[in-house]
């Protein structure tokens, strides 16, 4: 876990998404650190974080916890931003255990209420005969992971120079479990609690989308936020899914500067 700002200070703690790293929330990191305790997460074999064999979201839940843990024995309970992967994971934490958490920040986060797969009945298991042979041959070949990665980042920015700075940080830093973690996004078993976490949220929370995509990208989740009333804001912003670091990067540090500072 890296650790900036002033000890003491109201907490706030970053986690990545899928193949992200410390990289992803640079900018807000940057901006809030003077006047927050600002805690930017890894995963297991993420940026410097040490790789372990098949990792996965049951893994990297047990490692948030464990730094939630980390910033809760210095004092008080942090604000969670989480992107994508991070975002459901922050999820999990406000509901698994709400006392630790202030609020949430969601970046184009995933969701899949009650547990739901992409895929169902026979479909899915043929899917699962084809897809979890290749990926487990995926997950041996680094260049692949890279060019799988590269092939997510052309479709995640909407403007292209967003995209190439993050690449260039990126690229060096994709984990061999990529192909996996993309398998387990959309079907594979990823033995993680993926409940409606959602509907157990009790602290304020601010939602991103980004406005190159249908929207709401997750219409249940949105629905089982609004219960929250004046607590929740959901704000759609000009770029892709990658939108703290796409057009509107300044616009969502602002963004989360505003609305913590109101809670």
């Amino acid at each position: 876990m890296h650790v900036m700002g002033r000890r003491g200070a109201a907490p706030l703690l970053f986690l990545h998404g899928v193949g992200g790293g410390a990289w992803s929330f640079a900018p807000q990191a940057a901006a809030l650190c003077d006047e927050r305790r600002v805690y930017v997460w890894e995963a297991r074999g993420h940026g410097i974080a040490r790789a372990i064999p098949d990792a996965g979201l049951g893994d990297y839940f047990i490692d948030a916890c464990e730094a939630l843990d980390a910033i809760r024995a210095e004092g008080a309970p942090p604000w969670v931003v989480g992107h994508s992967m991070g975002g459901l994971l922050a999820m999990a934490l406000a509901a698994e255990r709400s006392p630790d958490v202030r609020g949430l920040v969601l970046v184009d986060p995933v969701y899949a209420p009650d547990g739901a797969t992409h895929l169902e009945g026979r479909t899915a298991r043929i899917a699962r005969r084809v897809f979890e042979p290749l990926v487990a041959s995926m997950m041996r070949d680094g260049f692949v992971a890279r060019s799988l990665a590269r092939a997510v980042f052309a479709a995640s920015f909407v403007d292209a120079s967003c995209r190439d700075r993050a690449w260039q940080r990126q690229r060096t830093q994709v984990p061999i479990e990529y192909p996996k973690m993309m398998y387990e996004a959309f079907d594979g078993p990823t033995h993680f609690p993926n409940r409606a976490f959602a509907r157990e949220i009790a602290v304020p929370t601010l939602l991103f989308e980004p406005d190159a995509a249908v929207r709401p990208r997750f219409p249940q989740l949105v629905a089982d936020l609004e219960r929250l009333g004046e607590r929740f804001t959901y704000l759609v912003l000009d770029g892709g899914h990658y939108l703290q670091l796409d057009r509107s990067a300044a616009r969502l540090t602002a963004s989360v500067r505003a609305f913590v500072n109101q809670w």
